[in-house]
């Protein structure tokens, strides 16, 4: 589950018109949230509200080994912002959780016809208690590709840390440059978006796949231990079903390492993931599964997307739903028969002509039909009353078992979980070289969080 303070930050982001999802770090964040979810460690208990519309504030107490807790404090100077966020109650759960990322393909994006965004500031500080540590964050939107964002983390005693990550975002590319303290850690992540254009072995009219590749290297100055990686991520939607899915590919050269994932929505209501990891230089694999289960609510009924009408062209024209290629229009018959009419007596012309327009617009029509598909799927899932997900993952190397609860109650958000982990022991103390092994699972993680915002 989000926190409040994460859910101020993403609204932030919205509200400046800047795309988190467009970015390296985030690269893999669908098959994380289907794999490696959180789990509460202990009972924590969070109460969030909005003092005036730009400042926020959070009062953390948790039961994990003694008493602790924080005090978090947020300003702003975003406009509307009090207009997206929203109370624990109202909120949608899927925009409060952490679950399938739904990536728009980039179709030659221009981001010459967004507005300019004025520079925008958001500032972020949480003390510990009872230890005092501080944290804080500067958020400084410079311009409508470029951010700034500052890190620090103080121990007054043992540690202080600044990150500063520079930030710009075209839209087709991505980069950022990134300075710790820690070690004096210098990094560079860059992202590409390759433009997705209709090809021969794609079967669909409408192109919704999108193509991403970027990579990452890190070099600390102090110890000079270099770090690199590279990813490749596709998307796509059926266009019967409208239903997406995702394939992502990281390769770490330095350490032989592969990870691949593949994520899916198999309806409205499941979500399934899987992830295989091979060392090229030890030999040593892993494959993990990961499945979310969402229930709705009673009162909302349940429609499938299978069951939708399929529209047609005025149905899709009336809907507001324009075409992805918006400089190609269906050819209009009269006048295609007002210049077949300049010479009557060529019969072969108006028979080509009559068959360009019936080619042109069948092609556009069904265009129309599989972005619509796509469409209504999509804001069936944005539009959906759930009240609680199980989520489920399963290593078979780490021989572990992660079952998370999420939903909303009485206008409170209930997180509770747990993780089990097996292990073999011998059966008997006197004996350690007997083949008689005794299979033990204990929990390793468990705990409740609640959350009320107002």
């Amino acid at each position: 589950m989000l926190d409040y303070m994460h859910h101020i930050l993403r609204s932030f982001e919205q509200s400046t018109n800047w795309n988190c999802d467009n970015s390296y770090a985030n690269i893999t964040a669908t098959s994380q949230a289907l794999l490696n979810f959180n789990i509460p460690t202990a009972f924590e208990f969070q109460v969030s509200g909005a003092t005036t519309p730009y400042t926020f504030n959070t009062l953390r107490v948790s039961t994990q080994k003694i008493l602790n807790g924080s005090l978090t404090y947020l300003y702003t100077d975003a406009e509307n912002l009090d207009k997206i966020v929203q109370s624990s109650t109202s909120i949608y759960l899927q925009d409060a959780a952490q679950t399938y990322k739904y990536l728009q393909p980039f179709y030659n994006h221009k981001f010459d016809d967004i507005k300019p965004t004025t520079p925008k500031s958001l500032y972020y500080g949480k003390i510990y208690f009872p230890n005092s540590n501080l944290e804080a964050m500067i958020v400084k939107r410079l311009n409508r590709y470029t951010q700034l964002t500052l890190k620090c983390l103080s121990s007054f005693k043992d540690y202080n840390i600044l990150t500063c990550y520079w930030q710009r975002d075209t839209g087709r590319n991505s980069q950022e440059a990134i300075f710790s303290t820690n070690d004096f850690l210098c990094g560079y992540r860059c992202l590409h978006n390759f433009l997705g254009v209709p090809s021969k072995t794609n079967m669909s009219l409408y192109n919704n796949s999108s193509l991403s590749i970027g990579g990452e290297l890190w070099l600390g100055l102090i110890t000079l231990s270099p770090g690199c990686s590279t990813t490749l991520r596709y998307c796509t939607h059926s266009p019967n079903t409208g239903r997406p899915l995702t394939l992502t590919f990281t390769w770490n050269p330095l350490f032989g390492h592969l990870s691949s994932t593949y994520s899916a929505k198999s309806s409205s209501n499941t979500t399934f993931g899987v992830k295989y990891d091979f060392n090229l230089y030890s030999i040593e694999s892993n494959l993990s599964f990961g499945c979310e289960f969402w229930k709705r609510s009673r009162n909302e009924t349940n429609n499938s997307p299978s069951n939708l009408p399929a529209n047609s062209e005025s149905e899709s024209v009336s809907k507001g739903e324009s075409l992805m290629y918006h400089h190609l229009t269906a050819p209009n018959a009269s006048h295609f028969n007002n210049l077949a009419t300049i010479k009557t007596n060529d019969k072969q012309r108006e028979q080509i002509l009559s068959d360009l327009a019936a080619t042109f617009s069948t092609s556009l029509r069904k265009m129309d039909e599989e972005k619509y598909t796509i469409q209504q799927f999509t804001k069936l899932i944005n539009n959906s009353d759930f009240t609680s997900v199980w989520k489920f993952s399963f290593s078979l190397k780490d021989k572990n078992l992660k079952a998370l609860w999420e939903g909303k109650f009485k206008g409170f958000l209930l997180s509770a979980g747990t993780e089990l982990r097996k292990t073999d022991m011998a059966s008997s103390i006197q004996d350690p070289l007997s083949q008689n092994q005794k299979l033990s699972i204990y929990p390793v993680k468990f705990g409740l969080q609640l959350q009320y915002a107002t």
